[in-house]
Parts: structure tokens; sequence; C-alpha cells
């Protein structure tokens, strides 16, 4: 029986994949970009998920999609003593609808009746989010306080066998991400930029739900700027950072000793960041997961002609064939790893894929499959976009 929900990011399979990678059997598609959990709220590691937006905590579930019994089920909801609210103070309230048929005007009416009932047990003032869309959107939670003391809101998620409703406990913070993304003193376009939340998704697909011995050390061997490190070590992970590119090296170290600088409670982790060329490096001491973006070939603005195409799959795919050959015997059977690698948009949604796909048995590794989702399905990308990023999640045969 589930007990929360996560509301899933823009590339919902990518979260739904998160959560069952840290979760297992315990997460359940429970509506279109709406994941289910059978964990109490306070049971989840919310701040290191990148693929969800909101967790929000069960209340009650409707056996209908009929709008006077969902309103019927809020005014319970508000009117209990469970339903906590702040002592004294403003307090704000706000309303979406996933998949309930109910009118950005419908959900400002319905909020403006529930606000009435919360006046009734509350010393402060009471005001409501308005809606223009039927979901309030991660920006309006955060900077209305919708997640904390201060604030609700209440999510209405039709399954399609029933409503539920639920209260929103926690909200990804755009400010941290913000921070981490764009205030880092090292940054080069060049070499991609890859988001925080998507590094994030990238280490909980590699370290999964057996997180092994302590300490727990997750390696990068295409390190970049350090956006994988700096996300390992906020998780409490020691990091192991490797680049072909001294220049890139410096990039790391400039931009973890900030990240030190930030936060205090970096204090117990350490890292290692050395020169490295990944086809033919030895890692020492070895690492616990393998997790970060692996080189991605040359970007394209708009899909290149077929020769061109194919030259670069050719030496992505050598390249990165080396690098899987070399480290296979440096880690221990069972590691599992979880590598960004490049796919081709040539048409809208349709893919040129690495050829080294199909034999990654024959050079020792198996393809984790996942219960919810397709492990080919696992692919960040923009529809504009020409290079996408292909999450593979392996494990040492």
């Amino acid at each position: 029986m589930i007990q929360s929900v996560c509301i899933l990011g823009r590339q919902p399979v990518l979260g739904l994949a998160e959560l069952e990678s840290l979760y297992g059997p315990l997460v359940q598609a429970t509506a279109h970009g709406v994941a289910g959990i059978g964990l109490p709220a306070d049971a989840i590691d919310f701040a290191r998920l990148g693929g969800s937006t909101k967790l929000a905590t069960i209340l009650a579930t409707v056996t209908s999609s009929n709008q006077k019994q969902i309103e019927k089920a809020l005014l319970g909801i508000v009117r209990s003593p469970a339903f906590l609210l702040p002592k004294s103070g403003k307090f704000h309230l706000g309303l979406s609808s996933i998949g309930v048929d109910m009118s950005p005007a419908k959900l400002n009416a319905l909020g403006l009746t529930l606000k009435k009932v919360i006046r009734t047990r509350h010393d402060g003032s009471v005001r409501t989010v308005p809606n223009t869309t039927p979901e309030l959107s991660t920006a309006q939670v955060f900077h209305s306080h919708l997640a904390n003391e201060n604030g609700a809101e209440l999510l209405l998620i039709n399954t399609g066998q029933q409503t539920i409703i639920a209260r929103t406990v926690a909200v990804q913070d755009i400010d941290s991400y913000t921070l981490r993304d764009r205030a880092r003193p090292k940054r080069d376009a060049r070499v991609g930029m890859l988001p925080p939340k998507l590094a994030q998704t990238i280490i909980n697909l590699a370290v999964g739900s057996n997180p092994g011995q302590t300490p727990l050390t997750i390696l990068d061997p295409f390190c970049g700027t350090g956006v994988v490190l700096q996300e390992a070590l906020l998780m409490g992970y020691n990091v192991y950072g490797t680049d072909l590119e001294p220049r890139m090296i410096a990039y790391s170290q400039a931009n973890l000793e900030w990240l030190s600088a930030q936060n205090l409670k970096l204090e117990h982790e350490t890292w290692k960041i050395e020169v490295g060329d990944a086809t033919t490096h030895r890692w020492e001491p070895r690492p616990t997961f393998i997790a970060g973006e692996t080189y991605l070939g040359r970007p394209f603005t708009e899909v290149p002609d077929r020769a061109t195409l194919e030259q670069t799959v050719s030496d992505v795919n050598a390249i990165l064939t080396k690098f899987l050959r070399n480290i296979r015997p440096q880690l221990t059977p069972g590691t599992r790893l979880c590598l960004a690698m490049p796919a081709w948009q040539t048409r809208p949604n349709t893919f040129r894929r690495l050829p080294l796909l199909d034999s990654l048995e024959k050079i020792g590794y198996n393809r984790v499959e996942f219960e919810r989702v397709s492990s080919d399905r696992l692919l960040y990308y923009r529809e504009d976009q020409i290079v996408a990023r292909e999450l593979l999640v392996l494990t040492v045969k």
C-alpha cells in the first residue's frame, strides 16, 4: 500500500527508474508523471532525488473523480486536527490537479471554500495561491512556502480507479540547484553542462538500493568540471575523479573547494582528483560505484550528414568500448555503474545508439533491467537536441 507520492520531473521515466533503483518494489507508477511509494514521506531522502519535483504524504483516497465527492473529502481533511496548522502568522494554501478534471477557475473557487474552513481553526491570516494552470509549478510551491509548516499544497491525483488527496511535504530547492549550477567558479560550455539534477539521478542509478560497505567511494572517470563529484559529496560519499585534460582537473578542484566553503557538512567527506586517460588509467583505491557522463563526441546543432554521424558514432564507440574493457578487471563482480553515453536524435524521438550496447555481455557487463520502465528508454534530451544522453546502468559480471 502506497503511503507517499513523488511528482516526477520533465522526463518521468528517469525519475521512476531513479526511485525504483533506490526503493525497489515499494515503488509503482501511480499516474502519468506520478510515482507511489510504500514508505512514509519521512523515510524518503527527497533531497538526493534529481528526477522528482515534489514529495507528498497521502491523506485520503476518493473512489471516483466526482468533484463533489472530492470537495467533501477535502473539507473533512482541513477540518480535522490531523491537518496541521501553525499556531499563528500567515498560512498559504494551494491546490494542484493532476489528471482530475478541474479547471483553474474551479480550483480557485475550491481554494476559497477551504480557506473559510481553515480560518475557523487558525488565528492568523489565510491566503490562497491562485491557479493559472491545474498544477502549481515547483517555483510557486517553493516560493510560497507551501511545503512547510506555514503552508499546504493539496494534490488531487487521478489514478484511473480513484483520486488520491496528498499534502506536499517537500519540493525541489530551486535556489540551491541554481547556486550549484551557475555560481560555481569554473564552468565550461564546450565540454557540456551537466545539470546537477541529472547528476543526482546518475548517482542514484549507480548506487541502487544496496549501498555496500563503508567507506563508500564514487568514481567519475570523465569528471570534467566536477558536477557528479559535487553532488556525490553532498550525498555523503567520498569521491574520486579523473579526466584526460589537466584543465578539467584544475576546474574540478576549484569547484569542490568552493563547494566545501559553502557547506560545512562536507568536513568528513574526501575527494581525490587526478589526470587520467579513462582508456588506460589504473584507479587506486578501488571505487564502490561508478557514475559519470562519458565522452559525448562532437556537439551538433543540427542533424549531421550520414557520413559525419557514422564517423562520430564509430569514434565514440571505440573510445568507450576501450574504457569499459580497461576498467572491467579493476572492479569486483557485482559493482554497479551508471554512465551517461551519447545517443543521436536523427528524427523526433528516433535515436542512433552506440553499437557497444549490443556487446556488453561479451566485454563483461550485464545491463540492469527495471520493473517499472524499460532500460532502453532512459534518455535525457530536449526536443531540439541532437546529442541526447542515454543512461546506461550496468553491473560487472
